[in-house]
């Protein structure tokens, strides 16, 4: 019974995971669609601002778009700052984090592995949360009789044969690297801490320190 539980557990495990991604992929589809539409609008702007230009060029007197180029370059501003917000919000949901020198990076890397540079040290207030997370009041509640003792959780429900044959099919463990995924994408470790850096890198992404491409 322990097996049959622990291929549930894992089966779960695995399509709850597909789940998010998949999630993820929609939220991030849906998010890339509005920066392209509000590109759209800054095109429409640009060519507002160069026919008033223009306009103000066939009446010899370039401040007669003033009027109308301001506003424009305003709304231009305040859109790509938009852009900007949901840029970042694609990159929280992807844990990505973006370099000085545009390389996109994990959230929790210290160093950019392609130009070395150090990104700041999370907050000590940040760091306290994470070490010492809130507890579950729920999960507390949920294990607790009305007399104040201690419950047992009751054991999940162990899948019956039909659903694990449905379910194994579509799981892929993936514990072990892909065939040929060994030699040439993956680097040695780091020199200095040990750390596995990736290929290509120049940089150590948790301490920094050069290593061989």
């Amino acid at each position: 019974m322990d097996l049959f539980r622990k291929i549930s557990e894992t089966v779960s495990k695995g399509v709850s995971t597909a789940t998010e991604k998949a999630q993820q992929t929609v939220e991030i589809t849906r998010l890339n669609s509005q920066i392209s539409s509000k590109r759209k609008e800054i095109e429409k702007l640009y060519g507002d601002i160069g026919a008033a230009v223009f306009n103000g060029y066939l009446n010899k007197d370039l401040s007669l778009a003033e009027p109308k180029v301001i506003p424009a370059c305003e709304q231009i501003a305040a859109i790509r700052h938009e852009i900007d917000t949901l840029e970042d919000r694609i990159m929280m949901i992807r844990n990505e984090k973006e370099c000085v020198c545009g390389k996109k990076v994990p959230f929790d890397t210290r160093f950019c592995p392609s130009c070395g540079h150090r990104f700041p040290e999370p907050s000590a207030q940040a760091e306290r949360n994470a070490a010492n997370p809130e507890p579950d009041q729920t999960a507390d509640a949920d294990t607790t009789d009305i007399t104040g003792n201690m419950q047992e959780p009751e054991p999940a429900a162990a899948s019956d044969w039909s659903d694990v044959g449905r379910a194994l099919p579509v799981y892929r463990m993936e514990e072990e690297p892909f065939p040929g995924e060994r030699a040439q994408d993956i680097a040695d470790a780091c020199p200095a801490c040990g750390t596995t850096v990736e290929a290509g890198a120049r940089y150590c992404p948790s301490c920094g320190t050069p290593v061989s491409s």
